[in-house]
């Protein structure tokens, strides 16, 4: 990862580092990396399912039966 030049670090009394201080903006980006991953896992998991794989399965079946509308026909009769 590359280093921002506004970061500073807290170092203890031998010089090692303990904890950095970097401009909010390069936090939220690194929260908004996380919570991607998180989605991501999270996707991979619910996608490996047997439930899953089953409500797929149902909404292929519903399709090729004409037992569903597509959303803009739905939302145009609101």
């Amino acid at each position: 990862m590359a280093h921002s030049a506004n970061e500073q670090y807290i170092v203890d009394e031998k010089g090692n580092p303990t904890a950095v201080i970097l401009p909010i903006e390069d936090y939220k980006n690194i929260l908004a990396v996380l919570q991607e991953l998180e989605d991501h896992k999270e996707t991979k998991i619910l996608s490996q399912s047997a439930e899953f794989k089953k409500l797929v399965e149902k909404g292929l079946q519903d399709i090729k039966l004409g037992r569903i509308k597509p959303w803009k026909e739905v939302w145009n009769e609101l």
